[in-house]
């Protein structure tokens, strides 16, 4: 009796004391996959699942992680489960989700800054420190069918982060930035929520018409701390030696020398005063360079794919938005936008057989009284189609999901559109999804919008992948952390393989299946995804709130081991 009393102080403690789990679930959560089946790679320029059937990645970025939030920002706005649920009852396949290295490199560290509180909307987000958080959103996306690209968009957690043009600044150097993705990597290498990793949004030049090379992003073969091609290059073979399965997304930078050589300094881009001997492009979008000096990942080169940005003149009046564009019907839009822009800037790549393509962002604003907005829709409608002629080939997120972007609007509005449930004061943009992007979402032969998940249907409207006969096994990287069991001399066949503890079958005993654990004696679940057996650590024959605190002892380091 005392050691029972003892064991429920000690109980009560623990769970006053401890931090909130790494995730939490939804009280609804009934679609569990498999967590490691979806792992995708590049056959010529196609990106097929381990069956070597075809995938078309069509989705959107959600931004809010790279913020200083440090949250999906709709959360200020409506339930974020819901609005989760809906962009997938959308058809909406893939959402590529912005975050800054600090916040990454905090975490690998053990340190968890707290997201700005939005329970007041969200009530399951109480007290969620951005891990917990992050996981939380994975998780959702997860029950609803969505995968997700995990993309740095900025060294720091600042909403103007992106305008920096490097993957280094101050503190977070570029040693900082490839072990902030090497432990990403490790941490969700046998989670195939996350199925690529976009290494660095829109690398760049210094703002003004004199470009500093100092300042600016380069591609081409040289050891230069600016050489963007060197860091991404190396930064993928890191990550690949820990999670070989990832997809790798490299994008372009904004600025290349029209002869192939970076020998300037500094160069003047003025239309007055400069030299006209570099090719400009939108951030991001010069991939020039791969045709000189192209991406070599080895053994690993299957898992590389290429990735422009490209946007209207409502983001920036480029000069191909000027002159005949003006008055040009579509098809000859296109044509221009194709020859002054596309093809020499990334759309080789696909044609030469080199690499398929991700278009990580586009879009821009639909509606409004903007003197530009008829030449923006016009960008939009040739984007659109363009994407549409190069099915499997060239994939895409439209840039984006969100309410808070001023120069392109979002998916979510104010304005018109339609209410949804959860939304509260948001409404779903029709207009710019019915006319622009629900053209190019991934649908099968029924009309069905088309999931990534084997197992899991992509939302309400949506399907699972099929699977073929003939598999390609992706290769299996374990967990450094899993205890290592002692060889059976001889072993009964019959007997499950498992570890105790690992609740949600990825290998490791961490703070996921400590949340599982949790949301079970919530009531949240009614039952765990596992065999009793693998719950029951102390071995007596019950899977209790004693089981719960040995779990919370072990993640705290106060156990090494389970006592059955």
């Amino acid at each position: 009796m005392k050691k029972s009393i003892v064991f429920s102080i000690l109980l009560v403690m623990l769970i006053t004391l401890l931090p909130t789990p790494v995730t939490q679930i939804s009280a609804e959560t009934s679609n569990v996959g498999d967590p490691d089946d979806d792992w995708l790679h590049v056959e010529g320029t196609n990106i097929v699942d381990k069956y070597g059937n075809k995938v078309w990645i069509t989705g959107a970025n959600w931004f809010g992680f790279n913020c200083r939030e440090m949250m999906l920002l709709d959360s200020y706005h409506s339930d974020i489960v819901a609005d989760i649920k809906i962009v997938a009852d959308k058809g909406i396949n893939v959402v590529r989700m912005p975050i800054a290295t600090d916040l990454l490199y905090s975490w690998s560290k053990g340190v968890y800054p707290m997201s700005t509180d939005t329970s007041y909307n969200n009530p399951a987000l109480e007290g969620l420190n951005s891990f917990e958080l992050f996981n939380f959103m994975l998780q959702n996306f997860r029950e609803v069918g969505i995968k997700v690209i995990l993309d740095v968009h900025s060294a720091e957690t600042d909403n103007m982060g992106h305008t920096h043009p490097l993957w280094y600044k101050g503190e977070i150097t570029e040693e900082i930035f490839k072990a902030a993705w090497v432990w990403v990597a490790n941490q969700y290498k046998n989670d195939d929520t996350i199925i690529g990793f976009d290494l660095k949004n829109e690398p760049h030049t210094n703002t003004g018409t004199l470009k500093i090379k100092s300042e600016s992003a380069i591609w081409d073969d040289s050891d230069h701390k600016n050489n963007w091609k060197r860091v991404a290059q190396e930064t993928a073979l890191e990550i690949l030696k820990v999670h070989p399965n990832i997809l790798i997304f490299v994008e372009g930078i904004e600025m290349y020398p029209k002869d192939g050589k970076w020998d300037d300094e500094s160069f003047d881009t003025s239309p007055w005063t400069g030299t006209n001997d570099y090719y400009g492009n939108w951030w991001g979008g010069n991939l020039r360079g791969v045709k000189d000096h192209p991406i070599d990942l080895g053994k690993y080169q299957s898992q590389l794919v290429y990735s422009p940005h490209d946007y209207g003149p409502l983001v920036y009046e480029q000069t191909w938005f000027s002159g005949d564009f003006i008055t040009a019907d579509d098809e000859t839009a296109q044509k221009i936008l194709y020859e002054e822009c596309w093809r020499d800037n990334w759309a080789f790549i696909m044609e030469d057989g080199i690499s398929p393509l991700f278009m990580g962002e586009w879009g821009g604003l639909t509606e409004g009284n903007d003197k530009l907005l008829d030449l923006n829709l016009k960008y939009l409608r040739c984007m659109r189609d363009y994407i549409l002629e190069n099915k499997y080939n060239l994939h895409h997120t439209l840039w984006c999901i969100n309410i808070d972007s001023a120069d392109t609007g979002g998916l979510f509005t104010r304005d018109e559109g339609t209410p949804f449930e959860g939304g509260r004061d948001l409404k779903w943009n029709d207009n710019k999804y019915d006319n622009y992007l629900l053209p190019v979402l991934w649908k099968n032969e029924e009309g069905k919008f088309q999931g990534l998940d084997h197992k899991i249907p992509l939302g309400k409207n949506g399907v699972a992948m099929p699977t073929g006969s003939s598999p390609v096994t992706p290769t299996k990287t374990p967990s450094t952390s899993t205890p290592t069991s002692t060889a059976t001399p001889t072993p009964t066949p019959t007997s499950p393989v498992f570890i105790k503890g690992d609740l949600d079958g990825n290998g490791d005993v961490d703070s996921i299946d400590f949340a599982l654990f949790r949301n079970y004696f919530l009531g949240n679940i009614k039952k765990l995804p596992v065999e009793d057996e693998v719950a029951d650590l102390n071995g007596d024959g019950e899977v209790n709130s004693i089981d719960f605190a040995s779990m919370r002892l072990y993640l705290l380091g106060m156990i090494s081991e389970f006592s059955s």
